[in-house]
């Protein structure tokens, strides 16, 4: 006998979408579809748009940071130059008064021994004495002149080093005030852009909920979130039952599979479905260029390259966060068991902060409770997105329970 888990597991399995009967029906559905996509795709141009707006705003503010410290030291330089030059300005001061202390003094006794000393002019050795005392007096005279004229070149450089680094500091002081006024914009571009995204996701979620309603779109199916059913060990031996070649991840594959189910129950989310996903995105774990990226993560219809992440642990990581802001509208960065990717919500700056913030605005959150409701603009354009890992998952069941 089957264990009820897996009845309920074999039973949740099954199509997203319900079409109304005859082609009036089908067209209502496929107009429907259509234009949920393309108000979607705007949304998540708008949503990157202000997701670049924060990491815009990160920078600037590393700019504005490193200014003010490019600030704070011309302030210090300037304080120290303002103190030199009252040094020189002392010194020379000094040289000064004790070149004309000596004159005068020289100029009231005619004939000093010394600064203050008269000598007798009747005596030879006072003559003597007098012409040594003279020669050595015009000695002090001209140290004392090359002394001044050292401390005032001094002086006017460092008058001059001063008045640059006014200069600069004025300089440093007006880009200061115009990077922050460029924050104060992108501060109001990152309000109005938070405001327009919430508008238009509201109403297109409106619009969702009314097709559930009125059973154009099926809301039945597993959840994103609760716990995961399947082990690793069950996981990574159907991987290995179906032959996948060309594994290109820089782990085993059982190590692998216990990345999902640790994540996975750290965050709530159905780690065994998210595997299962990782497998229709990878081709079974084949394809995981850029680094570590097994949900095709950043790939668009038109993008060139996804994201990159630099562990094994880091790929599943974010998509298990990305998938509980599907899963739940009451999803936010303060209840996760880790802090919200920063290679996924904030690529350009890796900023933590911009990162949790990325987290808790994301537009779609809560949009696919369950995995019937993947795909078609939800984290892939491909209307059979959710039947295509839907079926993996139904085939790992099976494989787990030898049905």
């Amino acid at each position: 006998m089957r264990p009820l888990w897996l009845v309920l597991l074999t039973a949740v399995v099954a199509g997203s979408l319900v079409v109304p009967a005859g082609p009036s029906g089908a067209q209502a559905l496929g107009d429907l579809v259509d234009d949920l996509g393309r108000v979607r795709a705007g949304l998540d141009a708008a949503n990157a748009q202000l997701m670049t707006t924060r990491e815009q705003r990160v920078v600037l503010q590393g700019q504005i940071a490193e200014v003010g410290i490019q600030i704070d030291g011309l302030r210090s330089r300037i304080t120290a130059a303002q103190s030199e030059i009252d040094r020189l300005v002392a010194e020379r001061e000094e040289i000064r008064r004790t070149v004309r202390a000596r004159a005068l003094v020289l100029y009231q006794q005619r004939r000093p021994a010394g600064p203050t000393v008269t000598l007798d002019f009747d005596s030879p050795m006072d003559l003597a004495r007098r012409q040594v005392l003279g020669r050595a007096a015009a000695r002090d005279d001209e140290d004392a002149r090359v002394r001044l004229g050292a401390a005032s070149d001094a002086l006017a450089a460092a008058r001059d080093e001063l008045a640059a680094e006014r200069s600069r500091l004025e300089s440093q002081e007006a880009e200061l005030a115009a990077r922050r006024r460029q924050l104060d914009d992108l501060d109001a571009r990152i309000r109005s852009q938070q405001a327009e995204l919430d508008t238009r996701a509201r109403d297109l979620q409106q619009r969702i909920q009314a097709a559930i309603a009125a059973g154009i779109i099926a809301a039945g199916g597993p959840s994103l979130v609760g716990p995961t059913a399947l082990t690793a060990a069950q996981m990574a031996a159907w991987w290995r039952s179906v032959g996948y070649g060309g594994y290109s991840v820089s782990v085993p594959i059982e190590t692998l599979a216990q990345i999902y189910v640790s994540e996975g129950n750290a965050e709530g989310v159905r780690g065994d479905l998210a595997f299962a996903q990782a497998v229709v995105e990878t081709g079974g774990f084949r394809y995981t260029n850029p680094g570590n990226n097994f949900a095709g993560m950043g790939w668009c219809d038109s993008c060139s390259n996804g994201r990159r992440f630099p562990t094994p642990t880091d790929g599943v990581r974010a998509q298990i966060q990305h998938l509980r802001n599907y899963g739940d509208p009451a999803s936010r960065a303060a209840r996760l068991a880790y802090p919200p990717s920063p290679y996924w919500y904030a690529p350009t700056s890796l900023d933590p902060a911009v990162a949790a913030a990325n987290f808790d605005s994301f537009f779609a959150k809560g949009w696919a409770l369950t995995w019937n409701q993947m795909g078609r603009g939800n984290w892939a354009t491909d209307p059979g997105y959710a039947q295509k890992v839907l079926t993996v998952y139904g085939r790992m069941v099976a494989f787990a329970t030898g049905s």
